[in-house]
């Protein structure tokens, strides 16, 4: 899929939009929100732009913590998720913005 990406936007545009999900990640999950509706609202903004760059774990995650805000269930494992899914897409980030 990034490979496609890569055809679609150009190497040096895959880079930057890269980048920019790496910040996403970093402003919203390095010290994640504690009140559900933040919490949801960052879920729901990394849903969107973690899926559109096949970083789909993160995005399924997110979904899955950004229903459970709403609906007011416990989030502790969901977050926890969302934290690991996270970290796998910043070192991939990492690695491809080095290549």
């Amino acid at each position: 899929m990034l490979a496609e990406l890569e055809l679609l936007f150009g190497r040096q545009r895959l880079m930057e939009l890269l980048g920019v999900l790496d910040h996403e990640i970093a402003i919203r999950l390095d010290t994640p929100a504690t009140e559900p509706s933040q919490l949801a609202r960052d879920a729901h903004i990394l849903v969107s732009s973690s899926g559109a760059l096949a970083f789909l774990t993160l995005s399924d995650a997110c979904s899955a913590l950004e229903q459970a805000c709403v609906r007011g269930e416990e989030v502790s494992l969901r977050l926890d998720s969302v934290v690991l899914a996270a970290r796998h897409a910043r070192d991939a980030i990492a690695t491809l913005r080095a290549a």
